[in-house]
């Protein structure tokens, strides 16, 4: 082995150390003014609570801060309507995300949607490095993810599901007595309909629950920071 190659691999642990180091320290640092973020709309604790459940994966805040560009990456083989609810889902999206936009791109996408794969669910998200759950456990900030979507399994429902764990949301710890689309496929925690127009009305194909659309949000609130622990949402929200 070369002397230059030697090197270079003695520096990765050393740059991989001073990375993670950087993104602790700047996660410990990350507030949030409870004042301004309540001027927007005066929350109930409920609904503070609930966001807590929902938008914390991993203890922290982890969103898009900057544009969400939407790529199909198999484009080619899928047929209209396959792309149409990619296109609808980003849709109904836009107005939750702002002041951040989400639109769909041909090349250069922060989020790339692949259907049609011979099994589904396996999602995958990183941030900064792929595939690396060390460094998308301490992470602070998304900028790239990878949904991957089984066509027609569940509708659009499942792909749906998918792009809200893109956006930084998390099945709920807590059951709560209405439908969410991201916890549906948790058998654990079922949910019984109170009438066959519920469910009619939950089983629509671009579903989205007002909760979910409410901690969306709240989420992508320019008074919520990438970072920003649970543990220190919670005392400046006196939840806790």
């Amino acid at each position: 082995m070369s002397n230059s190659k030697a090197t270079l691999l003695a520096m990765i642990p050393v740059a991989v150390f001073i990375f993670l180091v950087i993104g602790l320290l700047q996660c410990d640092f990350v507030t949030v003014d409870a004042a301004a973020f309540q001027k927007e709309k005066e929350y109930t604790k409920e609904e503070l609570l609930l966001f807590a459940d929902f938008a914390f994966p991993n203890e922290r805040i982890r969103k898009y801060d900057e544009d969400i560009r939407v790529v199909i990456k198999n484009k080619e083989y899928l047929n209209d309507a396959s792309i149409h609810e990619v296109d609808s889902i980003i849709a109904i999206l836009a107005p939750l995300v702002h002041p951040i936009k989400i639109y769909r791109v041909e090349k250069n996408g922060n989020l790339v949607v692949t259907r049609n794969k011979q099994t589904s669910g396996n999602y995958r998200r990183s941030s900064g490095c792929e595939n690396s759950n060390l460094f998308e456990t301490l992470s602070w900030s998304n900028t790239y993810s990878e949904i991957y979507d089984t066509h027609h399994y569940n509708g659009a429902k499942h792909i749906f599901k998918e792009f809200e764990h893109a956006l930084g949301l998390n099945e709920p710890a807590r059951q709560y007595p209405f439908y969410t689309n991201i916890n549906s496929n948790t058998p654990q925690k079922p949910y019984i309909f109170r009438s066959f127009e519920e469910s009619d009305s939950c089983m629509a194909q671009f579903y989205i629950s007002e909760q979910e659309k409410m901690v969306i949000k709240m989420l992508y609130s320019p008074a919520i920071k990438s970072g920003l622990r649970k543990e220190e949402f919670m005392k400046q929200f006196k939840l806790s």
